[in-house]
């Protein structure tokens, strides 16, 4: 089987810069695809809706991967979204999308995936409705991806890469805050989005790792996320003298696994040169639009010891991207990652770099395929090589990069 995938990752890293450069050699404006309004496109969804206000989406992703000496996918995840198995489905997403005159506007989105020995696991993700008070103020509720910094209320199919952060990994429970509560949302100046949050968090299980006890003075690092209720507030905003540059300020507390509380902090950095950068969801990429992107996380986490011992500790990371448009449907993307030890929680700092080649076969861009290489450097691994192979088809919504269905 891993001869077999050698020789299909081999073929992909020499196609996909073929058809990248001959994409760049005819515009691709001359192979746009045209949308009359009104008009259903029922082979690929476009314009496909329920009553003229449920928009329907659906995702599906399968991924297959090379390890060297025995490794499997699982060694590689640190989120419950990242690839389970060395080849399965990684995701199938359905959405709905609401929009009642603008006035009402929601979704209701769930996930399924092969997870551990590719047992088919499913759940709902968001399910919420915002009322528009006004131009600038939105209220809200239910069950939905908590806003914090630039990646973690993002959905798989709008990820740059095949696997989540390390930073957003380890720091925010799993990289996806789902929070059951309420939401404020406020325009401010300058294209600024003010995002309060509050309610419980959806928590996903652990399995216990180790067959014996632990030690008294050691800390079960998994408690250290969010269990009970959180408190969130994010700010993203354009700068006045720059709009290509984009910040973002994150605050989340709440109680974690231990009965105590943990409290995560972060701030992020994009710039964006000749892309179209809506501010929210991030650019849709053209040829050569270029996008840097760096997220640094903090978190400070009340806890006990296994022996009932009240500690404190802190750990950080930072995600840093540089993607390149080679042309109107294929993007070039190299990422840093870093997160740093916990002495008292047994955790190393793990570094991987990361260069994917993501590229939209068709003209309607509904069919994605994207090789990406990773590096692994963990005291608890050693050094790793990965090398993931993803597809991505795409029914209704709108095709194209971060323009999927309304966020």
């Amino acid at each position: 089987m891993k001869s077999s995938f050698t020789l299909l990752t081999v073929s992909c890293l020499l196609v996909l810069p073929l058809y990248a450069q001959e994409s760049a050699a005819v515009p691709f404006e001359e192979e746009a695809f045209v949308y009359n309004v009104g008009e259903v496109n029922y082979l690929t969804g476009e314009g496909a809706n329920l009553g003229g206000f449920l928009f329907p989406s659906l995702y599906v992703n399968g991924t297959t991967g090379g390890f060297d000496r025995g490794f499997v996918a699982e060694d590689f995840a640190t989120s419950e979204h990242d690839p389970q198995n060395d080849t399965g489905i990684q995701a199938i997403e359905l959405h709905l999308d609401l929009n009642f005159n603008e006035v009402v506007t929601g979704m209701v989105s769930g996930f399924g995936h092969q997870g551990h020995d590719e047992v088919w696991e499913a759940e709902l993700e968001e399910a919420y409705l915002h009322w528009h008070v006004t131009e600038s103020v939105a209220i809200g509720g239910g069950q939905f991806l908590n806003t914090f910094g630039f990646q973690a209320d993002r959905h798989l199919h709008d990820w740059f890469f095949v696997n989540q952060n390390l930073a957003n990994s380890r720091l925010l429970n799993e990289g996806e805050l789902i929070t059951q509560g309420g939401e404020i949302l406020v325009n401010t100046p300058s294209s600024g989005l003010l995002s309060l949050g509050f309610g419980g968090v959806r928590t996903h299980a652990h399995e216990e790792e180790g067959g014996g006890p632990h030690p008294p003075d050691e800390v079960h690092a998994d408690e250290a996320g969010f269990s009970d209720w959180v408190l969130t507030s994010n700010y993203r905003y354009r700068l006045p003298f720059d709009d290509s540059i984009t910040g973002t300020a994150s605050l989340a507390v709440g109680e974690n696994g231990f009965g105590r509380d943990s409290t995560v902090y972060g701030f992020g950095f994009r710039k964006v040169w000749k892309g179209h950068d809506h501010g929210y969801g991030g650019p849709d990429f053209c040829a050569g639009a270029v996008m840097f992107q760096s997220e640094f996380i903090g978190r400070a986490v009340d806890a006990f010891t296994e022996g009932g011992d009240a500690v404190e500790f802190r750990d950080r990371g930072v995600s840093t991207a540089l993607h390149y448009g080679l042309s109107d449907r294929t993007t070039l993307s190299v990422r840093h990652d870093w997160v740093s030890a916990v002495e008292v929680a047994e955790l190393s700092d793990r570094n991987r770099l990361s260069a994917a080649l993501s590229a939209y076969l068709d003209p309607e861009q509904r069919v994605r395929a994207r090789v990406q290489y990773d590096n692994v450097q963990d005291a608890s691994i050693g050094s790793e090589n990965v090398v993931w192979f993803q597809l991505q088809l795409q029914w209704g919504g709108t095709g194209g990069s971060h323009a999927g269905h309304g966020h």
